[in-house]
């Protein structure tokens, strides 16, 4: 794994260090652009509409879910300069969302991400692929070869995570003219076992974190083994062998619930 992790990114500098390096070093025809989440409690997207605002469109349009709102992806345009990178420098979230160089225009690199809305896994099984979390995307990005990279990738030179760290396109950047409909790719299962296995510890510990801010918190009770231990069991039931990066507001309001429960009823397991 080290090996690889070598091979695939650069030594971490800030963000919009990152991203103006890779700008520069792309060539004249390169731009900077950006996924922000729907789903951060940082609220990247409302914060590029107040701080820059230029160029953006929803990553959902033009497919079925066009209408999700709350939970919308956005791929935005931005410059070193932007406004929006001083938000990120000052608001020091992790999942806002994530950067990239592409010498592409952007709706190239639009319908290239936007056909990523969904991906098979090997058992066939059609599932949402959570891209604009840059800790899943990360791990995905290293755990798969070199030519599913390059397909993921498309027309993207590097991305930056928000830590600063750079993963490059493993070939030359290409597009797919006309662009695929969704699902056109299959995670492998070594692959996904890998992701999953990686994910699992951080998405426990965020769940965890997210429970011990809520009042009353459900898990004040327990030590900390056997709180971790029945929020292990709920959250491997929700979610039923996907590989999960962090859990819905549903399926977290679920697991607060069904934990409250337990413990007023003063039920040990």
């Amino acid at each position: 794994m080290r090996a690889k992790m070598v091979f695939a990114m650069s030594e971490p500098l800030n963000f919009r260090s990152a991203l103006k390096s890779l700008e520069e070093h792309c060539g004249e025809n390169a731009r900077a652009y950006a996924v922000l989440s729907g789903t951060s409690d940082s609220k990247p997207v409302q914060n590029f509409f107040r701080t820059d605002g230029l160029t953006a469109l929803p990553l959902y349009m033009g497919t079925p879910y066009a209408g999700w709102h709350e939970v919308m992806p956005f791929l935005v345009q931005i410059t070193p300069s932007s406004a929006f990178l001083d938000w990120v420098e000052i608001a020091g979230s992790e999942d806002w969302g994530w950067g990239f160089v592409s010498s592409e225009p952007f709706d190239v690199v639009f319908g290239h991400i936007r056909s990523l809305t969904k991906i098979k896994l090997a058992s066939g099984q059609e599932v949402f692929f959570r891209y604009w979390v840059a800790r899943f995307l990360g791990q995905m990005l290293l755990n798969v070869d070199e030519a599913q990279r390059a397909s993921l990738m498309g027309p993207i030179e590097a991305i930056v995570l928000p830590s600063g760290e750079t993963i490059r396109h493993p070939g030359k950047p290409s597009v797919v003219n006309p662009e695929p409909e969704f699902p056109w790719f299959t995670l492998s299962a070594e692959a996904q076992n890998k992701i999953a296995a990686l994910c699992w510890e951080v998405l426990i510990d965020n769940t965890i974190a997210a429970l011990g801010k809520t009042k009353p918190s459900p898990l004040t009770q327990y030590p900390e083994p056997v709180a971790r231990r029945k929020v292990e069991r709920y959250v491997k039931r929700l979610c039923n062998g996907d590989v999960v990066t962090e859990l819905a507001p549903l399926q977290f309001q679920s697991i607060h619930q069904s934990l409250m429960q337990e413990a007023s009823s003063g039920f040990r397991r």
